[in-house]
């Protein structure tokens, strides 16, 4: 009885010494990478992928879903967060400031690029006059041309106005995921995930999700390895999420796609 007691105050004493990992991210819709939305359950495959490391390390996840403001905020005026997940040394540069942020190696590859109606496919960089994104999204693709008057910018709140701008011509193009815009169309609309395609021809952005940290480079080494050890399970978690095959997956060290037919990348 003294044994069994013992043993189990020794698991309890364990649990409460286990640090869970704090990871901030920035509360929006971004499915199927993300979601994190006040009273809503996170999901997508980026928590999924957060959830393994979290527990290849012996750790509870606890996420906190931020404006992207009061994450950075938060970041640097208090010890509570321990990573943030996705970041990119490209991003919030004013407001990351003089913080010395450093990054993990590319967790998720991302391809953002020019959208059209699947009639339009094809009809060549001078057609795209008006250029619609989503409010706070840099398209870096096409900076030349926005700032010499060649193109004009649309900006719209959510995915969903730039859906109803595009459909009614009143945008020539749509600068977005396209993961996360095909998703939308299939979940949120009746018109199905390829009545818009990425055109091969129109300026696109590789990029990729990083985790990154203030003052934790070990956890940043141990999520580098955790990529490179768990790369067969991790394709299979993108199937999962339905990534497989798509425009930023054929990107990955190590892809989803088994298709023969999806050889070729924009």
């Amino acid at each position: 009885m003294k044994a069994r007691t013992l043993a189990l105050l020794l698991l309890i004493l364990g649990t409460c010494e286990a640090e869970p990992l704090r990871v901030g991210l920035e509360s929006q819709d971004y499915l199927p990478y993300y979601r994190a939305l006040p009273g809503r359950p996170a999901e997508g495959y980026a928590i999924a992928l957060l959830q393994r490391f979290a527990s290849s390390q012996g750790m509870t996840l606890e996420l906190e879903a931020l404006p992207i403001n009061r994450l950075h905020r938060n970041l640097q005026t208090t010890d509570r967060l321990m990573l943030v997940f996705p970041d990119n040394p490209d991003w919030s540069r004013q407001l990351k400031g003089s913080q010395h942020m450093q990054y993990s190696r590319p967790a998720i590859r991302i391809i953002d690029g020019s959208l059209v109606l699947r009639e339009h496919l094809g009809r060549g960089i001078d057609s795209v006059r008006r250029l619609g994104t989503v409010r706070g999204f840099t398209p870096e693709a096409w900076r030349e041309r926005l700032q010499n008057g060649q193109v004009q910018l649309v900006e719209a709140s959510d995915i969903g106005s730039l859906v109803r701008m595009i459909l009614r011509l009143r945008i020539d193009a749509l600068y977005a995921n396209p993961e996360v815009l095909r998703h939308y169309l299939k979940q949120q609309t009746d018109l199905g995930g390829d009545r818009l395609v990425l055109d091969p021809d129109l300026p696109l952005a590789r990029t990729a999700f990083h985790a990154s940290s203030l003052k934790h480079p070990e956890l940043l080494e141990a999520f580098d390895r955790f990529l490179a050890e768990h790369a067969d399970e991790l394709a299979q978690l993108r199937r999962t999420h339905g990534l497989a095959c798509s425009p930023s997956d054929l990107t990955e060290d190590s892809p989803a796609c088994t298709a023969p037919a999806a050889a070729g990348t924009p």
